[in-house]
């Protein structure tokens, strides 16, 4: 994917901020080898970006990082991506707000738990698989595309215009 295809994916970027700032890196990215591309804005340290690639077209979400609750303590948490588990402050509360015209409807987000530094790869990586037996090789590909699935998924919910449920006037 290229600089603008990726730039152009970010469904939910508010109009007041439509820069996005790649990371310096990006043109070493291998997009064949991971199953989406997570980074932090370096000026804005809360905001972060989740790109990923489904049908041949890019798709991209604006994230926002909310503060770890430090009364979990020892407690585990489950990325929603990777589905691994791990403490309290190595996965966090990622909120995407859904675009709209009308800003009372701005207000209007979907979260997900994501590993906190975005790299759910490392998580399934054969090599850390290789404890006590060899990895099951199509284990280990049925758990990357359930990432991109899931990935695609959280992004077209975001995308999505019309809420899923009704709300009643009386």
């Amino acid at each position: 994917m290229t600089r603008e295809e990726v730039r152009a994916a970010i469904v939910n970027l508010d109009p007041n901020e439509n820069r996005v700032r790649l990371p310096a890196w990006f043109d070493d990215v291998r997009w064949d080898r991971i199953d989406y591309l997570g980074w932090r804005d370096l000026r804005a340290p809360k905001r972060a970006y989740l790109v990923t690639e489904a049908d041949d077209q890019a798709l991209g979400v604006l994230l926002r990082q909310t503060p770890s609750d430090a009364r979990l303590g020892n407690r585990a948490v489950m990325c929603d991506l990777c589905r691994s588990v791990r403490r309290f402050n190595e996965v966090s509360l990622f909120t995407a707000r859904r675009p709209s015209r009308d800003k009372r409807e701005r207000l209007n987000a979907l979260g997900l738990h994501l590993c906190t530094d975005l790299d759910c790869a490392v998580e399934i990586n054969p090599k850390s698989l290789r404890r006590y037996a060899a990895p099951d090789q199509d284990g280990i590909t049925a758990h990357r595309d359930g990432i991109r699935t899931r990935t695609a998924a959280f992004i077209q919910s975001v995308a999505e215009a019309q809420r899923s449920t009704t709300r009643h006037r009386t």
